[in-house]
């Protein structure tokens, strides 16, 4: 990530076309801020165990589907459709095998900042473009996981006919790249990259016994500081949350960056308010903001960029009449709290 904080076009949105590296949208759990900084374990997750319920679910095509969704009885015991018994050894003895990384190459989305961070509490990390390369990324034999675009379909279907090979037999591995690969259009706002591994890989993994079962347990995989380039804090993160990330990623050289909302900016969608990333130094007062929320005007940022007016007393200050008692406590307690407390990491 660069900082255009000083540019002459502030507003303008990021160039998403020059990101190489990938993003990924993060909550502000406990869990998972020890877990990704501290423990140094990220989670692959289950389709089950998504957001989106069509996840490896989609709508099963035949040429010739008369027959295909009935359903029989023999000598009184219930056999199921043709449809039933494709879709449960197609997609239900594959479901609980793979877990998924989902990464964008989108910094600044407010609704993911919203869906994803907890409702902008969370954080953003950016992952190198080749972050895939490193060994904890890896199969349990060395082999690389490819990170790959997921494609946006307004139909999100499969056609049994025509994955059917010279054997009359569905391969696995066209069926889940078909799938795996493959979301309905109503998320393809989110320009989704996505990294697939076996959860086998994971020492903890069990197959399940009754395989018609979801398996929503979580699967943790070793992880490096090393994939991270930078972490991004939430508008609405904690002070608490915030330094934590920072004592964690000490001498790593990740770089810190601040999401701020801008309120009276539309995004790139031509909607209400419009998330920007900034170097976390450029907020020497990011301590005392900590916890209320960075949400400015384009006005407060503009002036932001003018140096500070210096005076040489209080009562200069524009807004001295209509508030003296407390801008004399304001100015008492800040002169007290810089003279005796540490220098915080933050700020």
């Amino acid at each position: 990530m660069t900082d255009d904080s000083k540019s002459e076009n502030i507003f303008k949105p990021l160039d998403h076309s020059r990101l190489k590296n990938f993003f990924k949208y993060c909550s502000d759990d406990e869990k998972v801020i020890n877990g990704m900084f501290k423990e140094h374990q990220i989670r692959f997750t289950q389709p089950a165990a998504l957001n989106d319920p069509l996840e490896f679910n989609p709508i099963i095509r035949f040429k010739q589907s008369k027959g295909k969704y009935t359903n029989y009885i023999f000598d009184g015991i219930a056999f199921p459709s043709d449809e039933i018994r494709i879709r449960h050894q197609l997609i239900e003895r594959q479901l609980n095998n793979f877990g998924i990384l989902s990464l964008t190459n989108i910094p600044d989305c407010f609704d993911m900042w919203s869906r994803y961070a907890n409702g902008h509490r969370g954080f953003l990390i950016e992952l190198k473009s080749d972050f895939f390369k490193h060994p904890f990324m890896m199969s349990k034999d060395g082999k690389e996981y490819e990170v790959r675009k997921v494609e946006y379909v307004d139909e999100y279907a499969v056609n049994i006919d025509e994955l059917v090979d010279e054997h009359g037999l569905i391969p696995f591995a066209d069926f889940n790249e078909q799938t795996f690969f493959t979301k309905t259009s109503r998320w393809r706002y989110e320009e989704e990259y996505r990294m697939v591994r076996r959860l086998s890989d994971n020492t903890n993994w069990q197959r399940l016994k009754n395989r018609a079962h979801r398996d929503r347990k979580v699967y943790l995989f070793d992880f490096s500081l090393d994939c991270i380039v930078s972490v991004t804090f939430g508008a609405c993160m904690s002070l608490e949350n915030k330094e934590k990330i920072i004592e964690a990623c000490r001498g790593s050289g990740i770089n810190f960056l601040q999401a701020i909302i801008i309120r009276d900016q539309n995004d790139k969608f031509n909607r209400p308010a419009n998330v920007k990333l900034v170097k976390a130094e450029s907020f020497p007062d990011l301590k005392r903001m900590g916890d209320i929320g960075m949400f400015f005007e384009q006005k407060f940022i503009e002036e932001r960029r003018k140096p500070a007016v210096k005076i040489k007393e209080l009562n200069e200050l524009p807004y001295y009449a209509d508030d003296e008692e407390w801008i004399s406590q304001y100015y008492k307690d800040k002169k007290s709290k810089q003279t005796n407390r540490p220098t915080s990491s933050i700020e």
